[in-house]
């Protein structure tokens, strides 16, 4: 029989995919692995930033290399969008690093001589990891008393911590949003709606059903309108994030032992630095501005044999 853990952690591995999108802003630590292979130079270009350009073919082989969990949302044109965004922050740190010349760096230039040597076909690609890690860890810096200040400042959510078990309906637009949160106000069932309408199709086959989550593992938007549901049954208002529209029921709630700060100091740092990689990639974004052709990432609809004759 399974114990509560490996239940937890059953849970926890069902909702990786939908997890993995709302992390994206701090996927820089994984972008080697994300985009391993994306070498691919010619073609229609899908977007640029500065003298980085990223080709249709770049991203769709990209998208191929992607983990098999994230395959099905790739093949949808929000999942795709939001593929690109991560793509197109990689290269916008990749200008920036360039621009202050950390690519001349003697650090840099011996780990890029060492490199060269055993690995002459991936030159190029490790060259540019090298030069955005270089420049990311100034970024992320943290002083000796922010990780102590941060949990001082949210005490309560240690001392008392709280996962909360949701569903969600997750819509495409405003307008589709409205039109279900009217009929939820008619007594319309939840799950019922969220199997027939949710665009997140590994929780829509489940009623919506998230999980157990705690703090700091979704977005600040998500987070918080899911906390603020006091009552089991209570649901959430229309709320936006990057991935677009939600509404949220929730459905359970656990208490959990008390945190001391030795306990969540990882934690609180990967929040700190995401929360620093966040405004400086937000100030670089305006100064190395990106071109996009957003038509290039909607696929063609395939003509049905009736309409081809």
């Amino acid at each position: 029989m399974k114990n509560t853990e490996q239940t937890q952690n059953e849970t926890r591995n069902r909702h990786r995919t939908w997890k993995w999108f709302y992390l994206l802003p701090f996927t820089f630590y994984l972008l080697p692995f994300l985009f391993t292979g994306c070498s691919r130079k010619s073609g229609k270009i899908l977007a640029q930033v500065g003298s980085e350009k990223i080709t249709i073919e770049e991203f769709e082989k990209a998208v191929e290399n992607a983990p098999y969990t994230l395959q099905e949302y790739l093949s949808t044109d929000i999942g795709r969008k939001q593929y690109l965004d991560a793509m197109l922050k990689e290269k916008t740190v990749l200008v920036a690093a360039k621009s202050q010349g950390i690519q001349s760096r003697p650090a840099v230039k011996k780990q890029l001589s060492e490199i060269e040597k055993r690995l002459k076909d991936n030159y190029e690609k490790l060259k540019n990891e090298i030069i955005m890690n270089e420049l990311l860890k100034e970024k992320v810096v943290l002083g000796d008393s922010e990780v102590k200040d941060y949990y001082e400042k949210h005490k309560e959510e240690f001392e008392k911590p709280t996962e909360i078990k949701v569903s969600h309906i997750l819509l495409s637009t405003d307008e589709d949003a409205i039109k279900i949160a009217e009929l939820l106000k008619k007594g319309a069932v939840f799950e019922k709606l969220a199997k027939e309408n949710s665009i997140d199709k590994t929780t829509a086959v489940k009623g919506g059903d998230l999980g157990f989550f705690g703090r700091r593992q979704y977005v600040k938007e998500f987070e918080e309108a899911a906390f603020k549901l006091k009552k089991i049954g209570d649901i959430s208002d229309i709320t936006k994030t990057p991935l677009g529209y939600h509404i949220i029921k929730l459905t359970d709630r656990k208490q959990l032992k008390p945190q001391k700060v030795e306990d969540v100091e990882t934690e609180i740092k990967q929040v700190l630095q995401k929360e620093k990689l966040d405004k400086w990639l937000d100030e670089i974004s305006k100064k190395y501005k990106a071109n996009v052709n957003y038509k290039l990432l909607t696929r063609p609809v395939e003509k049905t044999e009736q309409e081809q004759k």
